[in-house]
Order: structure tokens, then C-alpha cells, then sequence
């Protein structure tokens, strides 16, 4: 609250309190078939904040597209997506693991939305 005025009267101004953004994690899922040496991966996405039972329903959400999309069968109860404080280490790990999967010869598929 501030005042402004002066001598006799004054005129109260309130201003709204600023929010800030609620805080997110760069979250990013993948899968890997060592038999037909693909990777199943998406891209880092920027999600809310949440507990880790939270990124494990992501990670359904994903072997679920992967299963459709593809004629897998991955266990939707797994733990396939990954949860990062920033951006830039989301893009790190993910770049990492498909730079490792590429030297092994391996496809790299995107998933893409799910």
C-alpha cells in the first residue's frame, strides 16, 4: 500500500501483490528396445512442479502413445520420463542419451505428442 498527498488529506493507492509463476520442471520420457535397437524419446517439455507420482502418470501417458503408435508393449507403470530443476538440464541429458544411443547404432525415434 502507498500514500500519496499532502498537507491535509491523504489517498491511499493499493497496488495488487505481484504473483510469480508457479515453479516447473523440463520433463522429457524415453524408451529403449535393445531387440530392434531403437530409442522411443521425446522432446523436454516444461510441466508444473509436482511429486514424482505425478511424473509417473506422465510416464503412462507415455508408454501408452509408444504402445499405440508403435506395436510395443511397454508397461504403463514404469518409470520413463525424467524431471529436471532447469531447461538447459533437461536439454543436456536428453542430447547425452541420444548422442550414447546413436554410437550403439541405434534409431531414434521421436514421439512426439502424447
Amino acid at each position: 500500500m502507498t500514500f500519496a498527498g499532502a498537507g491535509m488529506g491523504m489517498l491511499a493507492v493499493v497496488t495488487p501483490f505481484a504473483r510469480a509463476a508457479p515453479p516447473t520442471q523440463s520433463v522429457w520420457c524415453s524408451a529403449s528396445d535393445p531387440a530392434s535397437q531403437r530409442l522411443f524419446i521425446s522432446h523436454p517439455y516444461q510441466l508444473p512442479m509436482t511429486s514424482r507420482m505425478a511424473l509417473y502418470a506422465y510416464g503412462g501417458r507415455f508408454a501408452r502413445t509408444v504402445n499405440l503408435r508403435f506395436g510395443m508393449h511397454l508397461v504403463l507403470e514404469g518409470a520413463y520420463c525424467h524431471g529436471f530443476s532447469t531447461p538447459h538440464r533437461a536439454a543436456t541429458a536428453h542430447a547425452d542419451l541420444i548422442g550414447r544411443q546413436a554410437a550403439r547404432d541405434f534409431q531414434i525415434i521421436s514421439v512426439g505428442i502424447f
